[in-house]
C-alpha cells in the first residue's frame, strides 16, 4: 500500500478514497433505511474529514467562567444555550462564556443534574450570528465510530483556541446513561464536546479513570431527555431518561365486563397535555397507542413505548358516558410540574449512517510498512545519574552525520546505545537547557535517520494526523492538538523536599524540614543540616537555594555542601520533579520531569512515556516535523518544531 524512497521525504500513501458527506452547520436526520456495508478505511479521507469537522465545529465550543471555576461548553441554538457538565455548573450563577473570536458573553446557570452529570447555562446577551452546532443523537452511535473531542482544558494551551484530540467511540450504552471514547480527557475539558465527523455534538464530556481508555461522555440524548428541566434554573435529581406523562391520575375501572374495559381518569392536571388536548376527568381511556388499557401500569408501559418509539402523536380510544371517542394527541414528554420547553430547530439533511471501523482500535498497524521504515532514525540511549541509577531515552539519528539529538534532562553521564548489534560511546558535544536538548557525536557517520527540513513543521494543520515510531514496537499514531504555542516554565523545577529557613546571619538555608517523599531524604539530608553550597553556587538565605533549585532541572545530580553539627559534608543528590499534589486520576500517571519552559511546541494527543520523549515526529508523508521533548499531562505530549531543531545544528 506505500512506496517509499530514502531519507523519509517522500512516502506516498496509496489508499482507497471513501467519500464522506460534510455539512456546514445544519443539523442532521439520519436515514436509517440507507446503512450500508462498513466501507474500505482511509486514513487519507478520514484526515481531511477531521480538518473540515474542527474547522465547522470549533466556533461553537467556548470556554466558561464562574462559580470559582473554569470549564467548557457547547453552543446548540441560536438562542444561545449551552451545554455543560453538571458537576461545573449551578443554578443561577452568572458565568462569562468566551467565543473563539473573542467576543465574551454574559449567560446564566439553569437547570442542572449533577447525577447524570448534565447542565445547561443560557446566554442572555443579545447576540447577532451566534455559532452553534445541532444536537446529534447518540442512541445510533456504533463501536469504533471515529469522533473529536474539543475542549479548553486548564493548564498550558495555545491562546484562546480549543485544543482538538482524536478518538473512536468505545462502548454505546443503549440506555443512555454514559458514552465511552478514547478522545483523551483531563481537567478544565468537563462540558467540552464530543463530535461525530458530520459535525454534530454527540456528547458532553463529564469524567475519565487513569485509564486512557477510559473517558466518560454524558450522550446528548441525555440533555434531550431533560430539556425542559434543564430550562429551569434548579438542581434535579433524575438519573435516566424522564418517565413521560399525560397530566392525568386514572384508577382502574371497576365495572370492566359490562362497560368493555379500561382505566378511568379521576384527576386530569392544569395545562397537561391531557386538559390540552380533550380528555376529562371520568373519561375511561380503553387503548393508548394501541395497547390495551386494565391498569394504570399500562398506560405508563403505552407512553414509555410511545417516548422509545420517537412517536410525535399517539392515539388514544376513550369512552365517555355512552360515547366511544378517538382522540389523536401530539405527544410531548412532559413532566408534572416542568415547562414543555422545545428543543432548538435545525435545518434537517440527510446524512451519511455512522459508521464503526475496526481499523481504529489498533490504529498503528494501519502504518506498520512506514512506521518500520521510520523507526529506523532511533536510537536507544542508556546514561547514569549518580552512583546508582541509570536511565534509558530515546534518541534520533540524523543522517549523514555523526550527531544524535535527544532529551538533555534524561542524559546524565557516560551514554552509550546500541547500534548495529553494537555497543557505542556517545560524546555529549552541547546541552541546550533552554530547550532541553542534548547534542551528542557518534564515532562514526550514520547512515540512516532524519533530514532536517526547517518548514516541515510549519505545514501541519490542527487534527493532523501524526507518527510516532518506535524502534521495539508499532509505535504511536497522534493528531495535532492546536496551533503551536510558548511552553512557559510552570511546574519543570528540581524539587529538593525540604522546608528551609535562613541559617543565622545570612549563613546558609537551614533545614526546618526534610520531607519523606523528597531528594533529600533519599541522600541522607537531616533536619538541622546547613546547606552552604549548590554546586558551584553559595547559599547564604533560603531565597538562594530556591533560586537555585528555579533554573536547574529535575532529574539532574547536584552536588552539595552541607554544615552538619559544625563539620563540613558534601552529598551528591538526585533531584526529582516537582510533584502534583492533585488527587484527580489526571495526576496519576508519569509525566516528564522537565515538562515546560519551551520556546516552542507543538502539542499532541499521544500516550508518550516520559523514556519515549527524545525521539522523531513525524508526518503522514514521513516527514521530519519534531523531537518529541515531554509528557506535560494526561492528554498533552510536546514536541519541539523542526524550525528549533534545524536552528540548534546550525548554531
Amino acid at each position: 500500500m506505500m512506496h517509499h524512497e530514502s531519507g523519509f521525504g517522500s512516502v506516498k500513501l496509496r489508499l482507497m478514497l471513501v467519500a464522506v458527506v460534510v455539512l456546514g452547520g445544519v443539523t442532521a436526520r439520519v436515514d436509517t433505511a440507507a446503512r450500508c456495508q462498513a466501507e474500505t478505511f482511509d486514513v487519507v479521507a478520514l484526515q481531511e474529514k477531521i480538518y473540515t469537522t474542527i474547522d465547522l465545529v470549533r466556533p461553537a465550543v467556548v470556554s466558561i467562567s464562574g462559580g470559582r471555576s473554569v470549564f467548557s461548553g457547547v453552543i446548540v441554538s441560536e438562542e444561545g444555550h449551552v451545554l455543560s457538565a453538571g458537576h461545573a455548573v449551578e443554578p443561577g450563577v452568572r458565568y462569562r462564556i468566551t467565543l473563539l473570536d473573542g467576543r465574551r458573553l454574559r449567560g446564566i446557570g439553569k437547570g442542572s443534574n449533577p447525577r447524570a452529570d448534565c447542565a445547561l447555562i443560557q446566554i442572555t446577551d443579545t447576540v447577532e450570528n451566534l455559532p452553534f452546532v445541532p444536537m446529534g443523537d447518540s442512541s445510533e452511535l456504533v463501536v469504533n465510530q471515529p469522533c473529536l473531542s474539543l475542549s479548553f482544558p486548564g493548564g498550558q494551551r495555545a491562546g484562546g483556541e480549543p485544543v482538538a484530540r482524536f478518538g473512536r467511540v468505545v462502548q454505546a450504552n443503549r440506555s443512555g446513561r454514559f458514552l465511552q471514547s478514547t478522545a483523551l480527557m483531563e481537567p478544565g475539558d468537563s462540558g467540552g464536546g464530543l463530535f461525530d465527523l458530520n459535525g454534530r455534538v454527540i456528547g458532553i464530556h463529564s469524567r475519565i479513570t487513569t485509564s486512557m481508555e477510559r473517558n466518560y461522555e454524558v450522550p446528548v440524548s441525555v440533555f434531550r431527555d431533560f430539556w425542559s428541566e434543564l430550562n429551569r434554573p434548579e438542581f434535579f435529581e433524575q438519573s435516566g431518561p424522564p418517565q413521560p406523562k399525560l397530566g392525568v391520575r386514572v384508577t382502574q375501572e371497576s365495572d370492566t365486563e359490562s362497560a368493555g374495559g379500561g382505566i378511568r381518569v379521576v384527576d386530569v392536571i392544569d395545562d397537561g397535555i391531557a386538559s390540552t388536548h380533550g380528555i376529562r376527568s371520568g373519561d375511561v381511556m380503553q387503548m393508548v397507542h394501541g395497547r390495551v388499557m386494565t391498569t394504570p401500569v399500562e398506560l405508563r408501559a403505552a407512553l414509555v413505548a410511545a417516548r422509545d418509539d420517537g412517536s410525535e402523536s399517539i392515539e388514544v380510544r376513550l369512552r365517555r358516558g355512552e360515547e366511544a371517542m378517538e382522540l389523536m394527541i401530539p405527544f410531548d414528554v412532559q413532566r408534572e410540574g416542568a415547562p414543555a420547553v422545545p428543543l432548538p430547530k435545525y435545518q434537517e439533511q440527510k446524512l451519511t449512517p455512522p459508521s464503526g471501523y475496526r481499523e481504529l482500535a489498533d490504529l498503528p498497524k494501519q502504518f506498520a510498512d512506514l512506521e518500520s521504515k521510520l523507526d529506523d532514525a532511533c536510537l536507544n540511549i542508556t546514561s547514569t545519574f549518580g552512583e546508582d541509577q541509570t536511565l534509558s531515552v530515546v534518541g534520533t539519528m540524523l543522517r549523514d552525520t555523526r550527531w544524535v539529538i535527544s532529551k538533555n534532562s534524561r542524559i546524565g553521564q557516560q551514554p552509550k546505545a546500541m547500534l548495529d548489534g553494537q555497543s557505542i560511546g556517545l560524546e555529549i558535544l552541547r546541552r541546550d537547557t533552554d530547550n532541553d536538548v542534548v547534542v551528542l557525536q557518534t564515532p562514526e557517520v550514520l547512515s540512516r535517520g532524519v533530514v532536517l527540513n526547517a518548514n516541515e513543521d510549519e505545514r501541519l494543520p490542527v487534527g493532523s494526523f501524526l507518527i510516532v515510531p518506535d524502534a521495539n514496537g508499532d509505535g504511536l499514531i497522534s493528531i495535532v492538538s492546536s496551533r503551536r504555542f510558548q511552553s512557559r516554565k510552570q511546574y519543570s523545577r528540581g524539587f529538593l523536599g525540604v522546608v528551609p529557613s535562613t541559617f543565622q546571619s545570612n549563613g546558609g538555608a537551614i533545614l526546618a524540614e526534610v520531607l519523606n517523599d523528597g531528594a533529600a531524604k533519599r541522600a541522607g539530608l537531616r533536619t538541622g543540616d546547613v546547606i552552604t553550597r549548590l554546586n558551584d553556587s553559595d547559599i547564604q538565605t533560603h531565597q538562594d537555594m530556591r533560586s537555585f533549585l528555579s533554573r536547574v532541572d529535575p532529574n539532574m545530580t547536584i552536588i552539595a555542601t552541607v554544615l552538619r553539627d559544625e563539620n563540613e559534608v558534601t552529598k551528591s543528590i538526585l533531584l526529582g520533579a516537582f510533584p502534583s499534589r492533585s488527587g484527580h486520576a489526571a495526576d496519576q500517571l508519569d509525566k516528564s520531569g522537565r515538562r515546560d519552559g519551551f520556546e516552542s511546541v507543538i502539542p499532541h494527543d499521544a500516550d508518550l512515556r516520559p523514556e519515549d520523549c527524545g525521539g522523531p515526529l513525524f508526518d503522514l508523508q514521513g516527514r521530519f516535523v519534531g523531537l518529541n521533548i515531554a509528557r506535560n499531562s494526561r492528554v498533552r505530549s510536546y514536541a519541539l518544531p523542526a524550525t528549533i531543531i534545524s536552528k540548534l545544528i546550525e548554531e
